[in-house]
């Protein structure tokens, strides 16, 4: 028996006697099967099941190759994905850094109904999975699941089945939205456009782009976008654009080829005392106290008279 079968988990089901205790008595829980994967290891198994393959690559972890029946996939760093397996089809994971540390859950078809009949009627549509990226609810959880995988005691087993159905619930959040038809829609798309806004916002940071402007670029809704955008990248829109404007302005003042007005002109500003106002705010100093203390630090009584030169210069 392998160690994930050891570590199967099955929830008390009612049976057809104690059915009649009370028609309000309801089933508590589901088959499922997990194991956890360590490092550098090649692992592979037959599902013995129809349902759906959870795989989470925890952060830090580099990328690993999978592979179900003909279809090859690769993940990063902090992926989760949600792939259909018919019962008999083949698994194959390769994961080559030692570093690695992966999740994986089996979870049977018919405990996810409302995603099971969508996938039976378009199943070219999600041929391929959904792809979510872990959020700090998510992470928290897996790290969790990782230190008490590490014990064997009962009330370990009791824990990890609580994270382990809280990183299904949570994903299963995240796996659907509702467009303006009240229709059921794969979360994979959206997933590409969220990353596709921070591709445009990154290219060109001296662009003052607006959230609406942004979700219609990516064919989006802005509802959607501040949510998901928070969801898998830990901020809001607005300070991911702040942030990478001032690290940005912050590398550039450090450089000492700019003035202050042309920083702020390359982050977006049209004025530079808006711009320093900004910087103080984010920073806690003014842009040119930067600047004069990175010169002294470096060049000491020698920078005096660049400072005493460029005092009134913006």
């Amino acid at each position: 028996m392998t160690q994930s079968e050891k570590k199967a988990i099955q929830s008390e089901n009612l049976t057809d006697d104690n059915m009649g205790l009370s028609p309000n008595m309801l089933e508590l829980g589901t088959l499922m099967y997990f194991t956890v994967l360590k490092g550098r290891q090649r692992f592979n198994f037959i599902s013995p099941i129809e349902g759906y393959l959870n795989l989470l690559v925890l952060e830090d972890s580099a990328n690993c190759n999978l592979q179900i029946q003909q279809n090859n996939y690769l993940l990063h760093s902090g992926e989760n994905i949600l792939i259909h397996m018919n019962k008999g089809d083949h698994f194959d994971l390769k994961s080559i850094c030692s570093d690695n540390r992966i999740l994986l859950i089996l979870i049977p078809s018919d405990k996810f109904v409302a995603f099971h009949e969508k996938y039976r009627a378009d199943q070219e549509r999600f041929l391929h999975g959904l792809l979510t990226k872990a959020d700090g609810r998510i992470s928290l959880a897996l790290q969790q699941i990782f230190e008490l995988y590490e014990g064997d005691s009962f009330i370990n087993q009791l824990k990890i089945q609580s994270h382990l159905l809280e990183v299904i619930i949570h994903q299963v959040e995240s796996l659907y939205v509702e467009n303006e038809n009240k229709e059921i829609i794969s979360n994979k798309n959206h997933f590409e456009k969220i990353q596709l806004v921070k591709k445009m916002i990154d290219e060109d940071l001296s662009k003052n782009h607006s959230i609406s402007e942004l979700a219609k670029a990516v064919g989006t809704n802005e509802q959607y976008l501040k949510k998901h955008f928070k969801q898998y990248y830990g901020k809001t829109v607005m300070n991911y654009i702040t942030e990478m404007k001032m690290e940005h302005a912050k590398k550039l003042i450090l450089i000492g080829n700019h003035r202050i007005s042309d920083v702020a002109r390359l982050t977006g500003y049209k004025h530079p005392t808006h711009f320093t106002t900004a910087f103080k705010k984010y920073f806690g100093i003014i842009p040119n106290s930067l600047r004069y203390t990175f010169l002294i630090a470096h060049e000491g009584v020698q920078a005096i008279p660049e400072i005493l030169s460029s005092i009134t210069l913006f």
